[in-house]
């Protein structure tokens, strides 16, 4: 795996968000992130998955992600560059039904 220049990871985060509607900033650990890609999945959402412990430069873009929400925990959730939340917020969407409604955006 290539290494990002760790000055290069905001960039790299913009490009993500620019490139596909639904980011999900994620670690391969975490139980939550789980549940989120799962509530995607069910809504037949297309996301991208940055799991932050296991993508090159991880940390970096992380630090990217946070100084951006001020949330120091994944998941965190993008859709069409806008941060909506983690577990609690996209859970909350699906219970009021307006996570298609989101999604479909």
């Amino acid at each position: 795996m290539t290494s990002l220049d760790p000055d290069k990871a905001p960039q790299f985060l913009d490009s993500m968000l620019k490139q596909n509607k639904v980011v999900l900033i994620s670690a391969t650990y975490c139980t939550f992130c789980v549940r989120v890609k799962g509530l995607l999945i069910d809504h037949n959402a297309r996301f991208v998955s940055l799991e932050i412990d296991i993508i090159p430069n991880g940390r970096e873009v992380f630090r990217a992600v946070t100084s951006r929400t001020g949330n120091n925990t994944v998941p965190q959730v993008f859709v069409n560059g806008k941060y909506k939340g983690g577990f609690d917020e996209m859970q909350a969407l699906h219970e009021s039904g307006k996570l298609n409604e989101l999604l479909k955006n």
